[in-house]
């Protein structure tokens, strides 16, 4: 036990700690004056491939990092939006639900520190005609969580908040999974016992957390296309607003792993 701590501190112990105090500014001067649900596309790329699939990213300047406390409600914001562990959410049940993708999924993907920050990241791989639909419905579903509480369906949150705990649960089940777990969160600089508090911590998040992360952290975003048929994409740059967002079935005929109650 003596030389496994030994072994610990000299390799795992001797990092700098993060500042979870520590926040990106806010994205204040991206604030409609008219305080509707806005996202500005600043990049618009496209590039041709040969592949018969086209191919999405759409990047979102969250600045963020391991350890904020921003990064709980990032984490219900992704699974509201895409799904925790399997694909649901907006994204899944709105652009599968319509046939529009084969795949598509949200991560919020930190950096190590507020010097190499991370970015909150959405792919998706579609038939090249569907590319300019994809684009769009992408951006408003994530945009849906800067919206009312109404357009973000406040049962869906709680649901969300429950699949996290659930899912973190089971992938920390045994000795060697919690092991690992703490010799990354102590490498990472967030100590070893981080991880004991992620289900309190991800259940203590509030829906206007949620809105504000949308709102201060994912209202700058580049999109990146990959297409064998570039000429058919004509998305531009530019700041969207919405002033409402359409209803979203988060339980559609013949998807069996969410069939409500």
């Amino acid at each position: 036990m003596d030389d496994a701590q030994a072994l610990a501190k000299k390799y795992l112990g001797g990092g700098e700690k993060i500042d979870a105090s520590v926040e990106a500014p806010p994205q204040d001067h991206l604030n409609p004056a008219t305080g509707e649900a806005a996202v500005e596309v600043s990049r618009v790329e496209v590039l041709k491939t040969e592949q018969p699939l086209a191919g999405i990213v759409i990047g979102y300047k969250s600045d963020s990092v391991i350890g904020q406390s921003s990064s709980f409600a990032l984490d219900v914001l992704q699974t509201m939006a895409s799904g925790w562990g399997y694909p649901t959410g907006y994204l899944f049940d709105t652009l599968r639900g319509r046939g529009l993708v084969y795949v598509v999924q949200a991560n919020d993907m930190p950096g190590v520190r507020t010097n190499l920050p991370g970015t909150f990241i959405v792919l998706a791989g579609c038939d090249p005609k569907n590319v300019n639909t994809v684009v769009d419905l992408i951006l408003e579903n994530v945009a849906r969580c800067q919206g009312t509480d109404q357009d973000m369906q406040s049962d869906w949150f709680e649901r969300s908040k429950q699949l996290i705990t659930t899912g973190e649960a089971m992938e920390n089940e045994t000795a060697a999974q919690q092991a690992m777990t703490a010799s990354l969160d102590e490498l990472y600089g967030l100590g070893y016992d981080y991880h004991a508090h992620f289900a309190e911590r991800i259940n203590s998040v509030t829906l206007d957390q949620v809105r504000e992360a949308a709102r201060s952290r994912l209202r700058q975003c580049v999109v990146s296309v990959s297409t064998p048929l570039p000429d058919l994409v004509d998305r531009k740059t530019g700041e969207r607003t919405y002033s409402a967002f359409p209803p979203v079935d988060l339980t559609p005929r013949g998807v069996q792993h969410d069939v409500g109650k």
